[in-house]
C-alpha cells in the first residue's frame, strides 16, 4: 500500500516516502504502518520468528525477490553502492550511565552478548573535527542499487571485522547470484585500497567512485581514466 501511495503522489525516493508517512500518521495507518499499541510484544514475536527460521530460507526469498525486480527493470544494477552501519549490542558496557570497569577492554567480551566485538564509530560534529567513539556490537554491511535504493545483499558481522575485507566477497556473491551490468561503484574512503581498486577496474570492469583516503599516501599502480575513477 505504501508503494502504491508513493507512485500516486508521486514521491521520487523511498526516503521521501518514509518522511511523508511520518508527517502523515493517518496515511501511515491506512498503509498498516502505524506503530502498534504494544511495540515490545511485536519485537519479541519477530525476534522469535527469526530465531526459529533458518537463514537459508530467507536468503532464497531475497534472491528470488531481487531477481524478479531485475526482470521487471526496477533494479538496473548499473550503479551500486556499498556501506555499513553500526549495531550496538544491548549490553551494560554500551550504557555510559552504568559503572563498568575496563568498559572498552577488547580482551573482555561482555557477558550479555559473547558474540559481539569492540568497534569504532567516527563522528564529524564540525568540519575537520573528528570524534571517535567505541562500542560493543556488530556492523551491518549492505550493497544496494543506487538508483532504486533497493538492497541486493547484506551481511552482519562482529564490529571488529574490517569493512574493506568484505568488499570483494560481497561483490563476488553479487556477480554469482545476478546478471547485472555493473558500471560504477560508490563507497566511502574505507574502501580506497589498492586491491579493491584493482578488483573494481580489472575484474568487475567498472569505475570506482570512492572517497579518497588521505592516509593512503602510496601512489596507486592502478590507472584511472579521466572520465571516471577515484573522487
Amino acid at each position: 500500500r505504501a508503494l502504491i501511495y508513493k507512485n500516486l503522489k508521486p514521491l521520487p525516493t523511498l526516503y521521501d516516502l518514509a518522511v511523508d508517512l511520518v508527517d502523515n500518521p493517518s496515511m501511515a495507518l491506512k498503509c498498516n504502518l502505524a506503530p502498534p499499541s504494544h511495540p515490545l510484544a511485536l519485537v519479541e514475536r519477530f525476534s522469535s520468528f527469526l530465531r526459529d527460521t533458518p537463514n537459508t530460507h530467507l536468503q532464497i526469498i531475497r534472491k528470488k525477490l531481487v531477481q524478479e525486480l531485475i526482470e521487471l527493470d526496477q533494479i538496473k544494477g548499473n550503479l551500486l553502492a556499498i556501506d555499513s552501519c553500526p549495531l550496538l549490542a544491548k549490553v551494560k558496557e554500551n550504557n555510559l550511565k552504568t559503572s563498568v570497569k575496563n568498559r572498552f577492554n577488547k580482551t573482555k567480551t561482555p557477558k550479555g552478548d559473547p558474540d559481539c566485538r569492540l568497534g569504532v564509530i567516527i563522528h564529524f560534529p564540525k568540519p575537520f573535527e573528528k570524534e571517535v567513539r567505541f562500542f560493543w556490537g556488530y556492523r551491518n554491511h549492505v550493497i544496494s542499487d543506487a538508483l532504486s535504493e533497493l538492497p541486493l545483499t547484506e551481511t552482519t558481522r562482529p564490529a571488529n571485522v574490517q569493512e574493506s575485507k568484505l568488499f570483494i566477497p560481497l561483490f563476488t556473491q553479487i556477480r554469482q547470484e545476478f546478471n547485472i551490468p555493473i558500471k560504477g561503484i560508490l563507497g566511502d574512503s574505507i574502501y580506497d585500497a589498492e586491491y579493491i581498486l584493482d578488483f573494481i577496474i580489472n575484474h568487475l570492469k567498472a569505475k570506482p567512485y570512492l572517497a579518497r583516503n588521505p592516509r593512503r599516501s602510496r601512489k596507486s599502480a592502478t590507472k584511472l581514466s579521466k572520465s571516471g575513477g577515484l573522487i
